[in-house]
């Protein structure tokens, strides 16, 4: 049988589990793009950007990873657009042909035009953007001690989360577990009274995802850590310094991270639709190029009840491995299966021995969701090494109460209070 070649394009969930599905497989050659030479676990970031982690232990080489898969090769470098016609893909002025391509170039972070969001907003789809924000809040911390300002002390102690879902949920309970007992010990001059955690939510709850129980559940977790919560409310505006809500009230803060929502990271070639995903036929391709498959947070594919699949990692990991079992009949000539999505549950952890988790029925809340959190997690993260080191800070967190990486790798500069007004 002739050799063909699969270009899959993205080594996140998605990809990873399309190479995986076509290692080892005969007549079919492999070749994996990627901008970056490591694959991210990205629902860790968070406990990077708030000093859990090191960005390395949630991050494996690819390179490791394709060490044992004799038809996969890596390149690295950053795709420019495809040629659906020519089969061909563009990567920093080079055609690389396909037969077959696998597009899981995940999403970005989704600002909705609101002014200042992308120039003042923190993101947090990468492990430059959880470093960026580590390292604006040990800042924030060191700046608050020395200045005589005390309208300014307030803007640089406040911390404002964008977002009600688990990401944003995640990060305000680690900030507040961060404040209780870690800036208290690390900065004496600084009372944890002064430290503000706020969590704006355009919804009337958090956590739209989970049961009514659940949320509220969250909710009242993340108030009694002093989370202070903006329920139907929405950000409209951000200048240095200061947050603008729809409701005409204003938030003194330098530091806003932004999870409010994400959209597609869109390939050049590619037609897109709703929140520039790429819709496709239920094998996961698409309806006019056969040979190209979109999967992951790009795809654009709904369910029964008529709404898309989730942009979560089991659906991209899923998708993944269900386009590469497609190209593999289409090679036999058989046809493409459907996409169904196995809907394992949700989790989302609050802090310290605190979580939700449902999985159908089933329906746990607090240190036994955080063990099956933590269980979850640990088994879906890549590399033996990275599983040691993550446990063994979370260990060390548990029984210490001090979060492990303190280190400032950039000192980030605050605007001075005329390029930013206080109010």
């Amino acid at each position: 049988m002739e050799t063909k070649r699969v270009v899959v394009l993205g080594a996140g969930f998605a990809g990873l589990h399309a190479v995986r599905a076509l290692s080892g497989k005969p007549g079919v050659e492999v070749v994996l793009v990627d901008r970056n030479n490591h694959h991210l676990f990205q629902p860790l970031l968070y406990q990077v950007a708030t000093a859990g982690l090191e960005a390395p232990q949630i991050a494996f080489p690819i390179r490791a990873f394709l060490r044992r898969r004799n038809n996969v090769r890596f390149l690295m470098g950053n795709a420019e657009g495809v040629e659906p016609r020519e089969r061909v893909l563009w990567v920093e002025g080079q055609p690389v042909p396909y037969d077959y391509l696998v597009v899981g170039t995940g999403s970005r972070t989704h600002d909705f035009g609101l002014p200042g969001v992308a120039e003042y907003g923190l993101g947090l789809k990468s492990l430059d953007d959880a470093m960026k924000i580590r390292d604006r809040i040990l800042s924030a911390c060191e700046e608050a001690v020395r200045t005589s300002d005390p309208e300014r002390r307030r803007a640089l102690l406040t911390f404002v989360v964008a977002g009600g879902g688990p990401t944003g949920v995640e990060l305000a309970g680690a900030l507040g577990e961060l404040r209780r007992h870690v800036i208290a010990r690390d900065y004496p001059d600084l009372s944890p009274k002064e430290v503000r955690i706020v969590l704006i939510e355009a919804a009337p709850h958090l956590l739209s995802a989970f049961s009514p129980g659940s949320r509220a559940y969250a909710q009242g977790f993340l108030q009694s850590l002093g989370v202070e919560l903006y329920l139907n409310e929405r950000v409209v505006e951000l200048t240095p310094g200061l947050v603008r809500l729809h409701s005409g009230r204003s938030i003194p803060s330098f530091t806003v991270i932004w999870s409010a929502g994400i959209t597609g990271q869109a390939l050049p070639g590619l037609p897109t639709t709703r929140g520039q995903r790429v819709a496709t036929a239920p094998g996961l391709h698409l309806p006019d190029h056969p040979s190209i498959y979109v999967v992951g947070d790009l795809n654009y594919l709904e369910g029964p009840g008529g709404r898309p699949y989730p942009q979560v990692a089991p659906t991209a990991m899923q998708q993944g491995a269900l386009a590469a079992k497609n190209i593999l009949r289409s090679l036999r000539g058989e046809p493409p299966v459907a996409f169904r999505y196995k809907d394992k549950g949700s989790m989302a952890t609050l802090g310290r021995s605190q979580a939700i988790a449902e999985m159908g029925p089933l329906k746990l809340r607090g240190s036994l969701a955080w063990g099956a959190w933590l269980a979850v997690h640990l088994y879906y993260l890549i590399g033996f090494r990275n599983r040691m080191m993550v446990l063994s800070n979370w260990a060390y967190s548990y029984f210490t109460y001090d979060f492990a990486v303190r280190i400032m790798h950039h000192r980030h500069v605050f605007p001075t209070p005329r390029e930013a007004p206080i109010c």
